[in-house]
């Protein structure tokens, strides 16, 4: 199994932006020097208390300068709040940057303050992923293109620089959804997912599989999928969980918000995330730990947890440390790294 970390990274109380920016490059420079095999970074506007990483695509371009091993990568960027001629040209770009280390997400999005605040139609971001996708990835391949959609149009487009990654980068695709799950296999991309019970999780990933293999004959086996945890590690369970209840609090309230503002009657696709975020709004720590949506309390205890997920067959755990004190959450990632992760592999540890 590999392990990445990912970040929201939520504006944290007594610290200014600046601060937690620097806080997040210095954890993901601990994470280069263990046994982590890379970090994503999510996209999201406007609301600091929930993320405070508009474009991570910056992220990226920074830490490539200040990493030397991880991969790095977004999960994801939103295509609809994009021009895909730009984000090709961008994703080569940090291709270069990151000497060929670069892992690229990609999503619709489906938070409504954010699309209200890029002026985009909700019932319209399925069809403007399509459209956006098939432009990128065109010009990742090399081509020169026209195109020509109801919100994007160009001619003789081509992206410089030259591609580090042949054809590209690794893609992966945020997948919530039995559609999403059957598309990301389709279109030869890794399928990301979080928020999900285990049951919801196991089912889904069974089927990525089932459809990579059948859409991809020559790379049988070589999807991957993944799940997302949250993670704190201290001297007990009960200090490592006081260290993010109240993140889960708030991206709880967050995700129900997402569930009552949604109008119901423009995207099937919508609704059928509605029980998932339902479902994890009402969820307890019991239920976090048995969905594995947490992985908490001692060293021991993580590896016990960790473990488990392995045994699964999920080929990716993307893992959040989003606790209140950012020493806690510093000690957590280098804990994670020189421990967890070579015991359950077998590793060497090494010294972070």
């Amino acid at each position: 199994m590999e392990y990445y970390g990912f970040t929201l990274t939520p504006a944290r109380e007594g610290q200014s932006h600046a601060q937690r920016y620097a806080e997040l490059f210095s954890t993901v420079e601990i994470a280069d020097r263990s046994h982590f095999d890379g970090w994503f970074f999510a996209e999201h506007h406007g609301e600091a208390s929930f993320s405070l990483l508009p474009s991570p695509n910056l992220v990226i371009a920074a830490l490539s300068q200040r990493t030397r091993r991880l991969q790095l990568g977004n999960l994801v960027n939103l295509i609809p709040f994009h021009h895909p001629y730009r984000l090709a040209a961008e994703i080569r770009m940090l291709d270069t940057f990151t000497g060929g280390r670069l892992e690229v997400g990609f999503g619709r999005g489906q938070v409504r303050t954010e699309q209200a605040a890029f002026g985009t139609d909700r019932s319209a971001t399925v069809d403007m992923f399509d459209a956006g996708f098939d432009i990128i990835r065109r010009l990742l391949l090399g081509e020169r293109i026209d195109y020509d959609t109801p919100w994007w149009k160009g001619s003789n487009a081509f992206v410089t620089p030259e591609p580090t990654q042949r054809p590209h980068p690794p893609f992966w695709l945020s997948a919530a959804s039995d559609s999403s799950i059957e598309k990301a296999a389709r279109l030869g991309m890794y399928c990301a997912t979080a928020l999900l019970s285990r049951k919801v999780s196991d089912t889904h990933m069974a089927e990525y599989r089932r459809h990579w293999d059948r859409c991809n004959p020559d790379r049988k086996g070589q999807g991957k999928f993944s799940i997302t945890a949250d993670v704190a590690i201290g001297r007990t369970f009960d200090e490592a969980y006081a260290q993010v209840a109240h993140h889960f609090d708030k991206r709880k309230e967050h995700f129900s918000r997402s569930i009552t503002d949604r109008p119901g009657d423009n995207d099937e696709t919508y609704r059928t995330h509605r029980p998932n975020y339902e479902a994890f709004a009402k969820s307890s720590i019991e239920d976090m730990l048995e969905n594995h949506l947490l992985v908490a309390g001692t060293v021991d205890q993580c590896i016990e947890q960790v473990t488990a997920i392995r045994n699964r067959g999920i080929d990716v755990v993307n893992l959040s440390f989003s606790a209140n004190d950012p020493d806690f959450a510093r000690r957590s990632v280098e804990l994670f790294g020189s421990e967890v992760i070579p015991a359950v592999e077998g590793l060497r540890a090494k010294a972070v």
